[in-house]
């Protein structure tokens, strides 16, 4: 039997452009990361006492949220779907001045007037000379000033109409047992992930803010006439290198039945079985066929798979074609039988 696994701890998060694969934020400080997968159902149900005849499954949603210990730009500047901005800007600063008969300096060089709180909590709105501000009848004491001064400086909008950004998401977790420890990496990949938008950043005077990402998965269409539209990839990645071996393979078609005295070809797939909740793979490049011995030899085969019935052949004439596979341990056969009709 066996032995249990265990995915343990949170996951590590990376985030990347989707086009381009250029990374945006790496999360190794992960409070927690959610993996939500969500169906709707609608019942269908008819007969005596209305049973249930048919459960028709919809609205497939794939949600995700990663809460982070840190606070950094990155997090709001996804939730809000712009750029971090560098460059000079106007900012408040608000610092205590001691005062000398009535003058003091503030640290920076203000833009416009200074707000000034005295000693005794009036508030006076002076004009500064360069850094030094004159506060009447301020004295030799501490006030409080606040003004707007130029500095260099990261910035994000927050625009009433831009959406949230939309990345590519990698999640990566730990998966261990109880007895050898860390065995694989559970891997899940979204390549087009909605950020919702829905930013809160707590300050509390005992705590550290934390910041959250959350949003969706987005259908990507599939490349192929066998891949449907799909969310996510989910892998699973050994610290050891193995691979489940087959268990069996099928050759399709296995019966092959081409008109006599005429020219017609049949490509042989060959797919390989696991078995159990392991999908069947196609592993044709990966078999040799041949004809078996007393075959006619109107019937041919290539090393790829191709059988090829000649112009020449005649009813009855038959073969049998053997597509191989061997992984080094174990060979696995599977058989197409041709027969030329009339």
């Amino acid at each position: 039997m066996a032995e249990n696994t265990f995915v343990v701890s949170v996951a590590n998060a990376l985030l990347l452009n989707p086009s381009t694969n250029a990374a945006i934020l790496y999360g190794k400080a992960n409070l927690n990361s959610t993996f939500t997968l969500s169906m709707a159902s609608t019942p269908v149900r008819g007969g005596i006492n209305n049973a249930l005849i048919y459960q028709y499954m919809h609205d497939r949603d794939l949600a995700i949220s990663i809460e982070s210990a840190t606070c950094g730009k990155d997090v709001l500047a996804l939730n809000v779907g712009s750029s971090i901005l560098n460059g000079s800007v106007n900012v408040w600063k608000s610092e205590c001045v001691q005062l000398t008969a009535n003058s003091g300096l503030v640290t920076e060089t203000p833009v416009g007037n200074v707000n000034v709180q005295k000693a005794d909590g009036t508030w006076v709105v002076v004009t500064p000379s360069t850094k030094t501000i004159t506060v009447s009848g301020g004295g030799s004491t501490a006030v409080w000033a606040h003004y707007l001064y130029a500095d260099v400086v990261d910035r994000i909008t927050i625009g009433t109409t831009v959406p949230p950004s939309i990345v590519k998401l990698i999640l990566t977790a730990e998966v261990r047992t109880k007895s050898t420890g860390l065995i694989e990496y559970l891997q899940i990949e979204v390549p087009y992930f909605q950020v919702d938008g829905n930013y809160e950043l707590g300050l509390t005077a005992d705590g550290v803010s934390t910041e959250k990402i959350t949003g969706n998965a987005l259908s990507v269409d599939g490349t192929n006439c066998t891949d449907g539209d799909h969310y996510a990839y989910v892998s699973w990645i050994p610290v050891t290198a193995t691979s489940v071996a087959y268990s069996d393979i099928y050759i399709t078609p296995n019966v092959f039945e081409p008109a006599a005295a005429t020219l017609l070809t049949q490509q042989l797939t060959v797919m390989g079985v696991k078995g159990g909740v392991y999908a069947n793979t196609n592993i044709t490049s990966l078999c040799t066929f041949a004809k078996e011995s007393g075959g006619d030899a109107d019937i041919s085969v290539s090393v790829g798979g191709l059988i090829t019935s000649a112009a020449t052949s005649t009813a009855a004439d038959t073969a049998v074609i053997t597509a191989t596979y061997t992984d080094g341990v174990v060979t696995l056969t599977d058989n197409c039988v041709v027969t030329v009709q009339a």
